[in-house]
């Protein structure tokens, strides 16, 4: 009798657990927004004849189960803290990095059949492009992320997707002079922080690095850095890296760069969803993703009016975020500056350039983005 009240507790156990969590699930609110991760979670699937035969109902459940499981954060930050003691070197797709730094890891989960065909879109795009507004006017940057710069940070032995690689590639398929490589540059400036250590975006320092290399490129004479006062606006912010792991580390600062000399902005957003005189939206300070603090984080469309700027000249930023922290010093050359990101851009790319009449563009992605979106189609509309 004992032996098979043994044999069953387990499963007793196992059904009494799954019991519980459901019951979780169902009385407590199904949550929409991570602000720990900054992503939308997955909701409960459409449940029809043809999701079940397709399958995708029994695969957006997981997901679903994954994102709505009772005390995800604790949770993550339990797995991470197991997977350290059996000495593995990543975890959920972060590298522990030397002295705290958390670097995110793309190798595994990009498709090269995507980045070559990303590739020629990108080519495709800035070719049309010197035909319309010359050579010296179009320009592209895809700049690396942390694991293809900071070497001196990286575990020992630790690699991550080939950057220098793609970026070759696509210096060779866009047109002579348009194309930017900026990995000497940041890598020359690596004990420098020009990343975020809890996130994957470089930091306003690194993009200006990044911005002094494109103004000059454009026979633009870029500000110097003394011409900013340099403010630390937030110093606890935790990015999305540390979001992946949960664990307690030194958080980053946030900093912004002022001219010292004013200069007056109008911003408009969505086509006049709302608007600002400013490049940044202090209340993003009070939340989890300090990020979005600059140009108020991810938007369809911005456009960017500087008193500054060159009359007549007007900019078009093809991008992903970041972008962001890069803007504010890019907008300063120009009339206007429109920030277009394709996520969510309808309208094909050549047709709003005719529309809106630029004179120079810019595409400004991060390798790891460049090489995932899969947006570029509107690129080449």
């Amino acid at each position: 009798m004992k032996e098979k009240i043994g044999a069953w507790l387990p499963i007793g156990v196992f059904l009494c657990l799954l019991a519980a969590i459901s019951a979780w699930n169902l009385l407590r609110p199904v949550r929409v927004f991570s602000e720990n991760e900054n992503r939308t979670l997955a909701q409960f699937p459409k449940l029809s004849t043809e999701t079940l035969l397709s399958g995708d109902f029994s695969e957006n459940y997981e997901k679903y189960l994954a994102d709505q499981f009772p005390v995800r954060d604790e949770w993550i930050s339990l797995k991470t803290r197991t997977e350290l003691l059996l000495g593995k070197k990543d975890i959920n797709n972060v590298f522990f990095g030397k002295n705290g730094w958390l670097i995110d890891k793309y190798k595994g989960t990009l498709s090269e059949e995507r980045i070559q065909d990303n590739l020629q879109k990108l080519s495709s795009f800035t070719h049309d492009a010197v035909d319309k507004l010359g050579e010296e006017h179009v320009r592209v940057m895809l700049v690396p992320t942390a694991s293809g710069v900071l070497d001196n940070r990286m575990p020992a032995f630790a690699t991550d997707f080939d950057q220098a690689g793609m970026l070759a590639q696509a210096e060779e398929l866009c047109p002579e002079g348009t194309f930017l490589n900026l990995l000497p540059v940041l890598q020359s400036h690596k004990e420098e922080p020009i990343y975020y250590r809890t996130d994957h975006h470089w930091t306003t320092l690194g993009a200006y690095y990044g911005y002094e290399e494109w103004a000059e490129s454009c026979g633009l004479t870029p500000y110097a850095r003394d011409d900013f006062s340099e403010e630390t606006v937030a110093d606890d912010f935790y990015g999305t890296t540390h979001s992946k792991i949960n664990l307690p580390v030194y958080p980053d600062s946030i900093i912004r760069y002022t001219p010292r000399s004013p200069i007056f902005y109008h911003l408009t957003f969505n086509l006049g969803e709302w608007e600002s005189d400013s490049l940044y939206d202090e209340t993003k300070l009070e939340g989890k993703d300090k990020y979005s603090y600059f140009l108020g984080g991810n938007n369809p469309m911005v456009e960017i009016t500087a008193s500054s700027g060159e009359p007549g000249r007007r900019l078009l930023i093809v991008k992903d975020s970041y972008s962001h922290c890069f803007a504010p010093f890019a907008v300063n050359h120009f009339e206007k500056t429109t920030l277009i990101d394709l996520r969510y851009f309808n309208l094909g790319v050549k047709q709003f350039m005719e529309q809106e009449d630029f004179t120079d563009v810019l595409i400004l992605y991060s390798t790891a983005n460049f090489a995932d979106d899969r947006n570029l189609n509107t690129l080449v509309k």
